[in-house]
């Protein structure tokens, strides 16, 4: 074996070790959506307190947090989810059959599942991780953003030369797409406990960025990569959630 090859050897060994250790520190979140049936609310809760039971009784070790979206133009959406699990988790879950069928039997007659999708914790962007730490609040507000594929790797660079310039007030938590919707879309979680925590807060990604990061010459030429922000409220349900 020559030298050059001996060296692409090693490259290829470490770059392969490091997907390895990355994959198995990620941490992810996956969420479901569901549009519960006029007039069935009370039906629905009772069932999907039920199904958090059939979890429990299986031992289950992952938490579920439920919440309902109290703004946005998904206002009345159930949404349940998971975080700060290995992707391998959901592989591992208990009882997978079992779990669908109760869920199918408890949940679905008053409830028609909407989406599904995965996300990976970007820890470098964030400043919190509340629901990592199992910790959820009981307001949190939801900020969708998507970036152009292409702009994506630009995006990202500006981000975290903006984490790099100091710590700012605002809490919150980035995630990035990982399977469920439009590449280059990323979830970012702002944690509060009544609407007061609104006032003052910048209505701007860049403004954004400055409160959670401090100031810094990277805010501007970040939110400008931004194509579209969206943003609803999620009210925490302690009844509808478990947290082993």
């Amino acid at each position: 074996m020559t030298w050059k090859h001996t060296t692409l050897a090693i490259a290829l060994t470490a770059g392969l070790a490091s997907g390895s250790a990355r994959a198995q520190t990620e941490q992810a979140a996956f969420l479901f959506t569901y549009d519960i049936d006029r007039g069935k609310e009370a039906a629905f809760e009772a069932g999907y307190a039920a199904h958090l039971q059939w979890h429990a009784a299986h031992a289950d070790a992952l938490p579920w947090f439920g919440w309902y979206v109290t703004s946005g133009p998904r206002t009345g959406l159930f949404v349940d989810g998971t975080f700060g699990v290995p992707f391998a988790a959901m592989d591992a879950r208990p009882d997978l059959a079992g779990d669908g069928a109760d869920m199918a039997a408890r949940v679905l007659p008053y409830a028609k599942a909407r989406a599904y999708s995965a996300h990976v914790l970007w820890p470098e962007l964030s400043t919190v991780r509340n629901l990592e730490a199992r910790q959820p609040s009981p307001v949190v507000d939801v900020y969708t953003l998507r970036v152009a594929p292409g702009d994506v790797a630009a995006f990202e660079a500006a981000l975290l030369a903006s984490a790099r310039t100091g710590k700012g007030d605002l809490a919150w938590t980035w995630y990035r797409l990982a399977g469920g919707g439009d590449l280059g879309a990323y979830m970012v979680l702002v944690p509060r406990r009544s609407w007061a925590e609104l006032a003052g807060r910048p209505t701007d990604m860049a403004g954004l960025i400055a409160a959670a990061h401090g100031d810094g010459p990277d805010q501007a030429r970040a939110a400008a990569l931004i194509q579209s922000v969206e943003v609803e409220a999620w009210s925490y349900k302690p009844g509808l959630s478990r947290i082993p």
